[in-house]
């Protein structure tokens, strides 16, 4: 299990922004550039990206994709997976990335896909579980996370999450030229 938060929605967000100050600076020295596929978010993190200065240099887009028609033709993930696993599974987070580092041209992308709440959920993914994937050229992998709170908490811990995902990303293609996802077993 990945990650797991405790506090509100605008403690998130105040961690987020600060994770994606970090991740514009580091990415503008070493010329990575980052791109976002988002479901449940709906552009959080790429809007909290963008909110700061330089990103421009590092944000190279980011897709919103809601529904699975839009996954499948916009990202490429595989009808297959959305037919038998579903949208909210490792398989569709990493499929995500993947489409939008492609879509993009980014060094990176990271993904989010999740049930937010009220509503959703499964026995074995309840509301509040949110795959975090993130893509390089290395290949791509997937967290699953459980976050506890109303919608907008789960949103914001999830976009706080796929910030430290992507920073830690960016500090291992910096560090050594490959993304060996050791973060994901921290």
């Amino acid at each position: 299990m990945g990650a797991r938060y405790e506090g509100r929605a605008a403690d998130h967000r105040v961690h987020a922004l600060q994770l994606a100050q970090e991740l514009v600076a580091l990415c503008s020295d070493c010329s990575v550039t980052v791109a976002t596929a988002e479901s449940c978010t709906a552009g959080m993190v790429a809007s909290t990206i963008a909110g700061v200065p330089g990103a421009s240099d590092v944000l190279r887009g980011g897709a919103v994709t809601y529904v699975n028609e839009v996954k499948h033709d916009l990202l490429g993930v595989s009808q297959e997976v959305l037919d038998s696993v579903g949208a909210v599974s490792f398989a569709c987070a990493c499929q995500m990335a993947e489409g939008a580092r492609h879509v993009f041209g980014s060094s990176l992308a990271v993904s989010i896909t999740g049930f937010a709440g009220p509503g959703g959920g499964t026995a074995e993914d309840p509301v509040g579980t949110v795959y975090i994937g993130i893509a390089s050229r290395d290949g791509s992998r997937a967290e699953r996370c459980h976050f506890e709170g109303d919608r907008d908490d789960v949103r914001a811990a999830a976009c706080r999450r796929a910030c430290e995902c992507l920073l830690s990303a960016a500090h291992e293609l910096q560090a050594s030229g490959t993304v060996s996802f050791s973060f994901f077993d921290a």
